[in-house]
């Protein structure tokens, strides 16, 4: 490459920098955000510097249009305190160098802008904004939704809103979240103790029927009864089912069939008061059926595969379910044998 040919290649490359930076010098400047006031000086030279601590400062909150919510603005140790003072339009005109002149509601100001802050002059007086991008993230879409949302005039100004930070909201949530769910829990429970306490109602007045129909039964029905069950229990059908069960081997479900075919031969209305008492698993209603066929405990458990401390446990626990009180294994073997019949 020649020296001509190199001078001109620089002149190129020295003019596309050029433009790089001039276009990037006219790229548009953006106020959106939140800009806190924390320097003035005044014409008479003295200065006053401003935090958002106890009296607090102004702040301006700009959307991405250039729309302006003027406020005071105050820390607290939960969030925010803000005082919405007005709103403006603004329009901005690049005059270079961060220079800019600065409409609101195309009243002009002097504007100049660094990479952290601007300086508003207004009557002679330069009003220093932060940035203040963590308030912004924060709390921006909050402000700006009081802005939204009050119509800003004489009687409405300085009026104060409070916003919670991030970390007192997660608190209040929870807190709302645990009340709900303390709320459900609390329902539920009453809801279950009325549903409970409807059905004892309903047990009581149950057994109390079973009762009044087994005392009011007539002496010759009574004895008829007591003859056919004399008879069941001395058939051959009673040795010969007494005698399986007697094995501990485990009954099909045809054999328990021909159990309760037996059982309301014998005792009409036992399968049918035993089941309206309280719902009952496989094992629990097996255990009432051979009760009132008087089959010993030992014999019980065999057939059913369990210990005979389970089954007299079964039988403590049936008692208390419809009772609601407590009682032996005894006590329930008791009332099977007195209903039905």
């Amino acid at each position: 490459m020649n020296y001509s040919h190199f001078i001109t290649c620089l002149a190129l490359l020295l003019t596309l920098f050029s433009c790089t930076n001039k276009q990037q010098s006219h790229t548009p400047f953006e106020l959106t955000g939140v800009w806190v006031l924390q320097h003035i000086l005044y014409p008479s030279g003295s200065e006053k510097d401003l935090t958002m601590d106890g009296e607090g400062t102004s702040c301006l909150i700009y959307d991405r249009e250039n729309n302006l919510c003027v406020c005071g603005i105050s820390t607290t140790p939960t969030g925010l305190l803000i005082q919405p003072i007005g709103t403006n339009t603004v329009t901005l005109i690049d005059k270079g160098g961060g220079e800019w002149l600065y409409l609101e509601d195309d009243d002009p100001h002097p504007l100049h802008v660094t990479d952290s802050t601007i300086t508003i002059q207004r009557m002679g007086a330069c009003y220093t904004y932060s940035c203040a991008d963590d308030i912004y993230r924060e709390w921006g879409d909050d402000l700006l939704d009081i802005f939204a949302s009050t119509s800003i005039s004489t009687e409405t100004a300085n009026a104060q809103k409070y916003v919670l930070s991030a970390h007192e909201r997660q608190q209040a949530n929870y807190i709302q979240w645990l009340i709900a769910t303390i709320t459900v829990v609390i329902t539920l429970f009453v809801a279950y103790y009325i549903v409970g306490r409807r059905r004892r109602q309903q047990l009581q007045l149950q057994l109390q029927q079973i009762q009044e129909m087994q005392e009011n039964r007539p002496q010759p029905v009574r004895q008829a009864a007591k003859s056919v069950e004399d008879t069941f229990f001395a058939s051959d059908e009673y040795f010969i089912l007494q005698h399986r069960i007697a094995t501990g081997e485990l009954m099909k479900d045809e054999e328990w069939e021909q159990v309760e075919h037996s059982l309301k031969t014998v005792y009409p209305g036992f399968t049918t008061q035993l089941r309206s008492l309280h719902p009952m698993s496989g094992v629990e209603y097996h255990t009432c059926l051979l009760i009132k066929l008087r089959i010993p405990t030992k014999d019980i458990a065999a057939v059913l595969a369990r210990e005979p401390s389970t089954i007299s446990s079964l039988r403590k626990r049936l008692y208390k379910k419809v009772f609601d009180r407590e009682g032996g294994a005894k006590d329930w073997d008791d009332f099977i044998l007195s209903i039905g019949t």
